[in-house]
């Protein structure tokens, strides 16, 4: 159907307070059959995902309330478990529509860091610290529910797009303490430390 635009909270040195407060609401179920107009924005996050460097894009990133999103079904092309979620270029073919998204279950004494971008946080990357092992659920096109272990970039992936269907950026639910980049551009930092405060007065 089309590529869309990043919903993105920050642009050049100012922030972008209406997109701030769309991405901070928890987005709406997908409902079975899908209508039309739910087939075309799983098509339109299949095309931007396939256009973009990314391991998966929410639906709320291209401005729509629903709870889907697109990422790779499994982390072949990773080389280390704690690459960076917008260093991976994965294949055309190596994509899972995940809607209605849900974690059953976590494993509280397994955890793994690694560092997470965020295309809605442009040029930002962080050093978060999630669950690894953790028992998911979501649905395909056709409503059949999926459960299965997941763990790894795979895991991170998962929790990273489903804080975005909750309202939540990705750092304001890491399990640690948040690390920094070494080379991180202050320029970025001075966003996000906006940001913080932007969303501490909501």
């Amino acid at each position: 159907m089309a590529v869309k635009k990043i919903v993105r909270t920050w642009d050049n040195d100012r922030l972008i307070e209406e997109n701030i407060d769309f991405l901070k609401q928890r987005t709406k179920k997908v409902q079975f059959p899908l209508t039309d107009r739910s087939r075309q924005i799983i098509q339109d996050l299949i095309d931007s995902y396939r256009a973009t460097p990314c391991a998966g894009i929410a639906a709320n990133q291209l401005g729509y309330d629903k709870s889907v999103f697109v990422g790779m079904r499994e982390d072949i092309e990773v080389e280390d478990p704690e690459q960076d979620l917008d260093d991976v270029k994965p294949r055309q073919d190596n994509c899972e529509v995940y809607i209605n998204p849900q974690i059953d279950r976590v494993d509280d004494k397994s955890t793994q860091r690694g560092s997470e971008g965020c295309l809605s946080l442009p040029d930002l990357t962080l050093f978060l610290e999630r669950y690894d092992k953790i028992k998911v659920r979501y649905y395909n096109m056709d409503g059949k529910a999926i459960k299965k272990p997941l763990k790894g970039f795979i895991s991170r992936l998962f929790q990273h797009e489903l804080d975005h269907l909750k309202g939540n950026l990705m750092f304001e639910t890491a399990l640690g303490d948040i690390g920094v980049e070494k080379d991180q551009d202050q320029k970025q930092l001075d966003q996000l430390s906006q940001l913080i405060k932007y969303l501490q007065k909501k």
